[in-house]
């Protein structure tokens, strides 16, 4: 693992910006500490964490084109905000790019924008990990981290989820028709 670790650590850097790195190192870590305290697999948590956004920086006309041409499908939320395909479309790049990263590590990478269903556990500690990187300052993070290990994956990830969505709420934000599904599939016991 130590091996494909370097190869995507190399890869990643040459794509996204130092900020950007220095993010994904944090929610490389992050992961791989969730990941502990919920019994997954700590060095493929890692690297999600650490790949989660590799196509982060990919200009909006990138992002449709590529999802385009990945055969990812393309919402009117997405046309707005182009942003929200990097999730999906790092997956599908990094299992052209990097094909021995394996298929829980790209669904994982797949899901940390808006979720899907089912949730998978190692998908919602990319999610979570992206949420409480030490990097992170927002309002609630700091009772997230101190959650962890307290609550269920599941509870965190949720109250995770919440205060995103209510974020989204508050800026008066777009939301994906995924985050509407993946809100009411949480508070109805149905994520997973």
């Amino acid at each position: 693992m130590m091996a494909l670790w370097d190869t995507a650590l190399e890869a990643i850097s040459g794509r996204i910006g130092e900020a950007g790195l220095r993010h994904s190192l944090g929610v490389a870590e992050s992961a791989a500490e969730l990941a502990e305290a919920y019994g997954v697999d700590r060095d493929e948590a890692r690297l999600a964490g650490l790949l989660h956004d590799w196509a982060k920086d990919s200009s909006n006309d990138e992002l449709l084109s590529a999802a385009i041409e990945l055969g990812i499908p393309v919402t009117d939320v997405d046309l707005a905000v182009p942003y929200l395909l990097h999730a999906p479309v790092a997956a599908a790049e990094i299992r052209l790019a990097l094909p021995e990263v394996s298929e829980d590590v790209t669904a994982a990478i797949a899901a940390h924008t808006y979720g899907v269903v089912p949730m998978q556990p190692l998908d919602m500690i990319v999610y979570v990990a992206d949420t409480i990187e030490p990097g992170r300052v927002h309002e609630g993070v700091e009772a997230l981290r101190e959650a962890v290990g307290q609550v269920s994956l599941l509870e965190l990830f949720t109250r995770a989820y919440a205060n995103s969505l209510r974020h989204l709420v508050e800026t008066r934000r777009r939301i994906h028709p995924g985050t509407i599904d993946m809100w009411n599939r949480l508070v109805s016991g149905d994520a997973r």
